[in-house]
């Protein structure tokens, strides 16, 4: 008795003592170095990142660097590209931590290379999110853009190819059933080259494994035979026990086939050995194995060892069936088992219930008299209560307006800004062009480039209005047309003084959403009167109207003094002047632009010949679309 109660005392007071000493702390360079002494230079790659990685995290960035270069020259000498990858990745990721953001990019990019050179999505993927963050340091939005779509490419890239040899197995199965083996073993073999590509190995071999049983199977024994040695020497290499087992029993059929007995033997015999120190389906494997084993001894005439052979094939398939069986009948037997338990908890179940609705009525009296004392307690508390939540429900809603308020100011503020860089966007792309037309010498080039730059103008006039006005979503049609309108007049080399111009627009705001074709039809329009009506005329002539019908209808109309149109031309087209002759046969952009906005705006243009060429448009309004 009192020996163990000394024993525990002693086990207690080691205990104690044990965890009152601290453990002593880990000399990581003493280790790695310890490691990596003794190894070739290629050997101490894998030491040398872990290293690195650990004196990356103690900020140690110098000699972090130093081992990292000193291993990619290693690694860049016996051209081992997957480690130069890694090399890379892992000294953009020092430069990184010590805030390098440009270097850390230039090694990053050089890891990207390499991955895509060896196909690997998922190194490449997360490559690609740290450049994200780099560029995202660095302030380069341009580069964020296309990196993120390059992102979104090789994500439906690397979805597409994981599903790939999923699809190609399930042909290779259908063609299989079929009776096609040779489709079967092609489909089969696609499948396999999608893992070549991903250098996903184990899953490569466990399809090479499978091809080599479809090649048994259609009689290409020699060639089954290679693709079996070819697995066995990669589980050999890997030290995967199960995989070289299933190679040690796929061996002996394409040998006994080619009537290589003494090879086909010795491997069933390895599978057998192997077989002791696996327990997955012992029974069944060595059922198959000496199956194997039997027809291997009747084809040397061996028929006493055959039937030995033979018996214990029987043996064990008889021990798998009782086993198969045993568990079916397990199966059976736990569900009886469970039905019966079932029906005796329904039993208890309604007997519980009965008890239980017995005391609920005698339980309901009881619980209807407390209700009823407590009633009058309860509503004077409520009554209480309520105040005090409308009392809070009016502060509340009291600041909520406010913030209310704020954010719609600073909504509005944020709107205002959003549109004056749209417009200051719109203006580049407008320098942009011009300059660019600048540089052609092709007329037809530079009037295509021309009259794309006036109708980003044309759009950006509209986002100047917005802006400067405090209205974020209606334009002050007007304004915008009169604009417009003398911009092109001094744009196209006329004299205000001496162009008869007549602008008769309503002093209206339309919405942004008709505001923006609208000025796009217009400005089709101008440009063609200013392109192609003036030529021989001394006194130009303009005029253009913009009313608001009674029918809720926006009506506008142009008319020029020109030659207007001619009658071979159909009635429809926008051309006149010396362009007619050119457009018998083809239609300008600007044409189907107009039309295209017409009917996105759901309205009808009449274009004819009155004293000039005459344009009409005709557009239904919504009740919210307009205001006055």
């Amino acid at each position: 008795m009192y020996m163990r109660i000394g024993l525990l005392l002693l086990l207690l007071l080691l205990a104690f003592s044990s965890l009152a000493i601290p453990p002593k702390p880990i000399n990581y360079d003493s280790l790695f170095q310890r490691r990596m002494a003794g190894l070739a230079p290629v050997q101490r790659i894998d030491w040398a990142i872990q290293y690195a990685v650990f004196l990356n995290g103690q900020s140690r960035f110098s000699e972090a660097r130093s081992i990292l270069q000193t291993s990619l020259k290693v690694a860049q000498q016996a051209r081992l590209k997957a480690r130069m990858a890694n090399l890379y990745e892992l000294l953009g990721l020092v430069e990184t931590t010590a805030s390098n953001h440009s270097l850390a990019v230039t090694y990053y990019l050089n890891a990207l290379d390499l991955y895509r050179a060896q196909h690997s999505y998922d190194n490449q993927q997360h490559v690609y999110s740290r450049l994200l963050n780099e560029y995202g340091y660095i302030g380069d939005l341009i580069k964020s853009k296309e990196l993120a779509q390059q992102i979104t490419g090789l994500q439906q890239t690397y979805n597409q190819i994981s599903t790939l040899s999923l699809r190609y197995l399930d042909k290779a199965e259908d063609f299989q059933k079929a009776g096609k083996t040779d489709s079967a073993l092609t489909y089969h073999k696609k499948a396999m080259t999608v893992y070549w590509v991903r250098r996903n190995w184990p899953n490569y071999y466990s399809l090479l494994d499978g091809y080599g049983v479809r090649l048994t199977t259609a009689d290409r024994y020699q060639e089954a035979e290679q693709i079996f040695r070819q697995c066995l020497a990669y589980s050999l290499r890997q030290g995967d026990k199960r995989r070289e087992l299933y190679e040690y029993m796929h061996l002996p059929e394409p040998l006994l086939k080619l009537n290589r007995l003494n090879e086909a033997q010795r491997y069933a015999t390895l599978a057998l050995n192997r077989i002791e120190n696996d327990p997955e389906r012992q029974d069944e494997h060595r059922a198959q194995v000496y199956g194997l084993l039997t027809r291997i001894a009747e084809t040397r005439g061996q028929f006493a060892q055959a039937l030995r052979y033979e018996r214990l094939t029987n043996q064990y398939w008889n021990r798998v069936q009782s086993v198969e069986k045993s568990r079916q009948l397990a199966e059976v037997e736990a569900r009886y088992q469970s039905a019966q338990k079932q029906i005796r908890i329904n039993e208890l179940n309604q007997a519980n219930q009965r008890q239980l609705n017995q005391i609920n009525w005698q339980a309901n009296g009881l619980i209807i008299l407390v209700g009823l004392l407590g009633l009058a307690l309860w509503q004077y508390r409520t009554i209480r209560q309520v105040n005090a939540r409308l009392s809070s429900t009016n502060t509340t809603i009291s600041d909520k307006n406010r913030q209310i308020s704020e954010q719609a100011e600073k909504l509005s503020v944020l709107m205002q800004e959003l549109h004056h860089r749209v417009k200051n966007n719109l203006a580049i792309v407008s320098s942009l062009l011009r300059m660019q037309s600048r540089r052609l010498h092709d007329p037809r080039a530079v009037q295509a480039v021309q009259d794309g730059q006036r109708r980003v103008e044309a759009i950006s006039l509209i986002h100047q209005q917005l802006y400067q006005t405090d209205n974020l979503v209606e334009v002050g049609i007007k304004t915008y047309v009169t604009e417009l309108t003398e911009s092109l007049v001094l744009g196209y080399g006329f004299d205000p003084e001496q162009f008869d111009c007549q602008i008769d627009v309503a002093d209206i705001q339309l919405d942004v959403e008709i505001a923006v074709p609208l000025g796009l039809i217009l400005n089709e329009v101008l440009t063609n009167a200013f392109k192609y009506a003036y030529n021989d005329v001394k006194r130009p002539s303009l005029q253009i109207r913009l009313q608001l019908t009674a029918g809720r209808k926006l009506l506008l109309e142009v008319q020029d003094n020109g030659p207007g149109l001619e009658n071979a031309i159909p009635s429809d087209t926008l051309q006149s002047g010396s362009e007619r002759s050119s457009m018998n046969k083809d239609r300008s952009f600007g044409q189907r632009l107009i039309r295209e906005l017409t009917s996105q705006l759901g309205g009808e243009m009449i274009l004819t010949t009155h004293q000039g060429t005459y344009f009409q448009l005709l557009i239904p309004m919504d009740a919210g679309s307009v205001q006055r």
